[in-house]
């Protein structure tokens, strides 16, 4: 059917695909576009156009809902100071996405979307070497968009809408204070080295509810001939911050909790690629590429003030990432198998921000660059209303060695060694679209 073979080449881009990017961006927000890499910014798959281009919006006709869930599964094996390997394993983690795009008279579309594009987790045991850093790390970004697109010309179009941010961070620790440098207990004769190694649990939580952040998307494509379309998207930075508390358990220490806030920006991003239907003359053959430019340099450090149950002061807590701008780039094939089946493949490269040169990073955030390959099957009803697709994608970290430097109190900056390898992680889509 004409509208498989139509998804099947919208989806066979490449630019922003992946589960889990680079950084803690996430790209997927459609199973099909997924699959080939989330390339579609010549010519949409469905109504996620509202978030891969609502510049391309015009290729949709009437009304069409797409709605999908995705789960993700991050694993990585962590070695630090030549010890034995630790076992990185977060668990399935998921997030549903919704989009509806309608036409409109005078050349008009209006779009609304709800997805995740922000995401991360980690998850190590309490007993491993570098618990005083982090046991478990979640952050969380959902995005609300509205966006309106205008045809400038039969083959140019334009759209345009702001980004509604919200997100939310929590992380855990163990702090030992007998065996961490520069933390004493307090005894009534004076400083000395705990004799027992105690148990203190240190959660960070916060979130932007009292400071949405807010951003602009917008994106232009251009239909150069009939099967071959170019496009282009960009996403503005959102700056919010981040409210919420720090809270101490332990046997040797009493509750304590205090207020912790944050300033942080979300980083922009600039897409370009397009989308040729009968691919190399072949008539069922789909091809998509594309690059993307992600301003991860903004991202510099995370800094909370925390309560020092030693020295009975609040002190800075900081994890500094020094960042740097990184690229993510791919190509993606779509096949058009029978009239109602299509099979779609794709190739992304997520490009580390972390700076080798210094080799810093933190376990709550997962290092490496990243090679994802996506595969799919996607199925059209014969009326052409129905749309369902089932997707895998396979995330390959190479392994990298780094240093991990003890930055929560000012006086404690040991660093360590650690090597991260044998890191992947699966990925499953559904989507589901409906046309009328």
């Amino acid at each position: 059917m004409k509208t498989a073979k139509l998804a099947v080449a919208a989806a066979a881009a490449l630019a922003t695909a992946g589960a889990s990017g680079a950084g803690f961006g996430l790209y997927e927000m459609d199973a099909e576009s997924t699959a080939l890499g989330g390339h579609v910014f010549g010519r949409p798959v469905n109504a996620s156009a509202v978030y891969y281009n609502p510049g391309a919006m015009n290729s949709l006709t009437g009304t069409v809902f797409t709605v999908g869930f995705t789960m993700i599964n991050p694993r990585a094996d962590a070695r630090v100071n030549k010890a034995h390997d630790t076992r990185m394993n977060a668990g399935w983690l998921g997030f549903p996405t919704f989009f509806v795009t309608q036409q409109l008279p005078w050349g008009f579309h209006f779009g609304f979307g709800g997805f995740a594009d922000f995401g991360i987790a980690s998850a190590y045991n309490n007993h491993w070497e570098l618990k005083h850093d982090s046991t478990e790390t979640l952050f969380e970004g959902y995005t609300l968009q509205p966006v309106v697109s205008y045809d400038i010309t039969d083959d140019w179009s334009f759209g345009i809408g702001p980004r509604f941010t919200f997100t939310s961070f929590e992380t855990r620790m163990m702090r030992d204070f007998g065996y961490v440098e520069d933390m004493y207990l307090v005894r009534s004769h004076g400083y000395m080295h705990a004799p027992v190694k105690f148990r203190n649990r240190l959660k960070i939580k916060a979130d932007n509810k009292d400071d949405i952040g807010i951003g602009l998307a917008a994106g232009t494509s251009y239909r150069v001939t009939d099967t071959f379309s170019v496009g282009a998207m960009y996403r503005s930075r959102v700056k919010t911050r981040l409210k919420g508390d720090a809270t101490w358990k332990g046997r040797d220490i009493s509750y304590h909790r205090n207020d912790v806030r944050e300033t942080i920006q979300l980083p922009a991003q600039v897409s370009v690629g397009f989308n040729w239907d009968e691919a190399l003359w072949l008539k069922d053959l789909h091809l998509g590429a594309s690059v993307s430019w992600i301003e991860w340099s903004k991202m510099s450090e995370l800094r909370f003030d925390v309560w020092n149950p030693v020295s009975g002061a609040v002190e800075r807590n900081v994890r500094k990432l020094d960042w740097r701008n990184t690229y993510r780039a791919g190509f993606g094939l779509g096949y058009d198998v029978t009239g109602n089946w299509a099979a779609m493949a794709g190739y992304t490269y997520d490009w580390d921000p972390c700076r080798n040169k210094l080799g810093y990073a933190h376990t709550m955030l997962p290092v490496g660059d990243r090679h994802i390959i996506g595969t799919g099957v996607a199925w059209t009803s014969d009326d052409g209303v129905w749309e369902v697709a089932l997707t895998y994608s396979l995330i390959i970290m190479e392994s990298k060695s780094m240093r991990v430097k003890d930055e929560y109190y000012d006086n404690n900056k040991r660093v360590h060694k650690m090597h991260t390898h044998n890191a992947y992680s699966h990925l499953v889509s559904l989507g589901l679209t409906y046309r009328f």
